[in-house]
């Protein structure tokens, strides 16, 4: 399979600029101390403004990668030397960014890569405005706080980019389940670099073929009994885990590390009735494993889920919503996932039901109200792809269905009416992830060029 694109590091080069004069004068822009101002007094105040900066760098989120710092000194010409431009410059290739601190360092827009800034004053300022200006790609940071975030949101962005998705296709344009879908996949690979590889959905058949109970019965039985509560089929379910084995032999083939597949489509077949499965668990064992996994071919869905689940590094599912009063509104679907706080933490309590009245297709029953954090947040992306509407809520109740789609989320916001009404440009499917992250998917939407509606 694709390197998944939460494993992916921002790789960034550190320089650290810094201006010492060749010998002591004052003037309208020097001015100080004499004993602190000779060649060796600066010599030894940059030795150390470059040891405490590299020292900064230890508190940097862990999913920045650094290169070697460079010190990047230059004097009163305000011309770097042309051997440090080539150290500068002899990875450059490699690196997602430059992390500039202290001093600006003159000319580094030659090299056309984006410049996170970080120096509390003017200095940021003025060298981000200016590399803005002639089209270069540039962020000011006063603090670490500030540093964390852009690199956060600028690690969003590759891992984005980086996204391969598999989906299994009956290729109806559009299909009979979403009508809304993003139906030219060629849009996000354009807009935001995500690429989309569509295949028949009868093509995974003779992969779930070749994986046998030996393969598949450990990770059945884990979940099994896991469970606090197992309504499905025992002897059925292994068929759900080799599902999920096929995809991922599927999306090791074809280099992929997202997945989708046609479900209203599957169904009509009657495959899964004769196989005795559905694709419910294939999601949700891969949102845990952090792979983004969508229903129903819904690219709208699946962006949105891409944005949010790297965003937060937690799983993102989706679900219909229902309008229950103008305060309430309901989410029903059977894919949540079980690291819903995190990647890494403690799995959430689980029961595991079926789909199906005759016991086949497993299904995660998760009761949210349990979760560390109440509040959620919702979003889904346009058939256009140029547009996330977003939404905060709070779930205050769960409730679990035997059959079909389950368990419901009741979700409290201060208008659904309006919500319900703003989706009629985007399409039913919301993705839902705890938390509140309307602020910061704003944030990456300013970065990643798309707009918002926040509902």
């Amino acid at each position: 399979m694709k390197q998944k694109a939460m494993d992916m590091k921002l790789v960034v080069k550190p320089l650290v600029g810094c201006l010492t004069h060749t010998h002591f004068w004052e003037g309208p822009c020097r001015a100080g101390h004499k004993e602190d101002m000779t060649v060796e007094a600066e010599t030894k105040a940059a030795d150390e403004a470059f040891k405490n900066s590299v020292k900064g760098l230890k508190g940097v989120i862990d999913e920045v990668e650094f290169t070697e710092p460079v010190d990047v000194r230059y004097n009163e010409s305000f011309v770097v030397d042309k051997d440090l431009f080539a150290k500068i410059g002899e990875d450059v290739d490699e690196i997602d960014c430059f992390l500039c601190m202290g001093w600006r360092i003159p000319k580094l827009e030659r090299f056309g890569k984006p410049v996170v800034i970080w120096q509390n004053g003017n200095e940021g300022i003025d060298f981000a405005a200016y590399c803005r200006s002639i089209g270069v790609e540039a962020y000011v940071c006063m603090d670490l706080q500030d540093v964390n975030e852009i690199m956060h949101i600028l690690w969003v962005r590759k891992a984005v980019r980086n996204t391969r998705a598999l989906v299994l296709t009956a290729g109806s344009q559009p299909t009979f389940g979403i009508q809304s879908l993003i139906r030219d996949p060629e849009i996000l690979r354009q807009r935001y670099g995500v690429e989309v590889v569509k295949l028949p959905f009868t093509s995974i058949f003779k992969y779930m073929d070749e994986i046998t109970d030996e393969e598949a019965k450990p990770i059945a039985d884990k979940i099994i009994a896991g469970s606090t509560d197992t309504q499905v089929n025992t002897d059925w379910f292994i068929n759900d885990v080799k599902y999920y084995l096929a995809a991922k032999k599927m999306m090791d083939i074809y280099d992929c590390n997202a997945f989708s597949t046609a479900c209203h489509e599957l169904c009509t077949t009657e495959i899964p009735q004769n196989r005795k499965f559905t694709p419910c668990m294939c999601h949700s064992i891969m949102k845990d494993e952090g792979i983004p996994s969508g229903c129903e071919e819904d690219l709208n869905a699946l962006m949105a889920m891409l944005i949010m689940q790297y965003a937060g590094k937690r799983p993102a599912f989706m679900g219909n919503p229902n309008h229950e009063t103008d305060e309430l509104l309901r989410i029903h679907h059977a894919v949540p996932a079980l690291q819903m706080n995190g990647y890494g933490t403690k799995p959430l309590a689980y029961k595991l039901w079926a789909f199906t009245g005759q016991g086949f297709g497993g299904k995660l029953q998760v009761d949210f109200t349990e979760n560390d954090d109440d509040y959620i947040t919702l979003g889904r992306f346009n058939p256009a792809g140029d547009t996330m509407c977003i939404k905060k809520g709070k779930v205050i109740r769960s409730e679990y269905a035997d059959t079909y789609c389950s368990p419901f989320y009741y979700i409290q916001m201060d208008d659904a009416r309006e919500f319900m009404h703003n989706l009629a440009g985007f399409g039913h499917h919301q993705v839902l992830i705890f938390g509140d992250y309307t602020k910061m998917i704003k944030k990456i939407a300013k970065i990643m060029n798309f707009n918002i509606l926040e509902g």
